[in-house]
C-alpha cells in the first residue's frame, strides 16, 4: 500500500481548489435574475425551443398576450418566459406575476448579458430559440390565435 504525504495531499487539494475557480470562472453570467432574485441564463431552457417575450404592464397588447403565452407553455413543447421591458426589482416582478396571473418565469434582463437578440424597439417582441439557443424568429407586435398557429408551425420545424 502507497502512503500518500500530506503534502502531496495538500498539493492535490490545491489543484483541485484551482481547477473549480478556472470553471466558475469559465461559466456565463447570469442573463437574467428571476422574481426570487435567482440568476437564471438561457442555457437553462437548453434542449427545447424557447420563446422569449417582451413584455410591460403599460402594454395593452402585451397584457393580451399573456393568456396565449401561458396556454403554449402548457402545451410543453416550447418554453415560454417573459423579460420584463421596464427596470423593475425581484420584488417588483413577483407583483407583476401575481397582479396579472404570470405563471411562466418573468425575469429581469441584465444590461451587461449577452444575448442572441437585441433588447426590441417596441412592444410587444418576442423571439424564438432553437433547442441550441439560437435565434431562429423575430415576432414584432401582438401575438394572436392565428400568429400562436404559425408560430407552433415554426416549432415543430425546428424539429426536423
Amino acid at each position: 500500500m502507497v502512503r500518500v504525504s500530506a503534502r502531496v495531499q495538500e498539493l492535490k487539494r490545491i489543484c483541485w481548489l484551482i481547477v473549480a475557480g478556472l470553471l466558475t470562472a469559465c461559466s456565463p453570467p447570469p442573463q437574467f435574475t428571476d422574481s426570487q432574485n435567482q440568476p437564471v441564463v438561457l442555457a437553462d431552457f437548453a434542449g427545447k425551443p424557447l420563446l422569449v417575450n417582451y413584455f410591460a404592464p403599460w402594454c395593452a397588447p402585451c397584457l393580451r398576450e399573456i393568456p396565449l403565452l401561458e396556454a403554449l407553455a402548457r402545451e410543453g413543447q416550447t418554453a415560454v418566459v417573459m423579460v420584463n421591458y421596464d427596470p423593475a426589482t425581484p420584488a417588483e416582478l413577483a407583483k407583476l406575476a401575481g397582479q396579472y396571473h404570470i405563471e411562466v418565469p418573468l425575469l429581469i434582463a441584465r444590461q451587461e448579458a449577452s444575448l442572441p437578440f437585441p433588447r426590441p424597439a417596441g412592444l410587444p417582441t418576442s423571439y424564438l430559440l432553437d433547442g441550441e439557443g439560437k435565434l431562429q424568429q423575430t415576432l414584432v407586435g401582438e401575438l394572436t390565435p392565428s400568429r400562436l398557429e404559425a408560430l407552433r408551425a415554426s416549432v415543430k420545424s425546428l424539429d426536423h
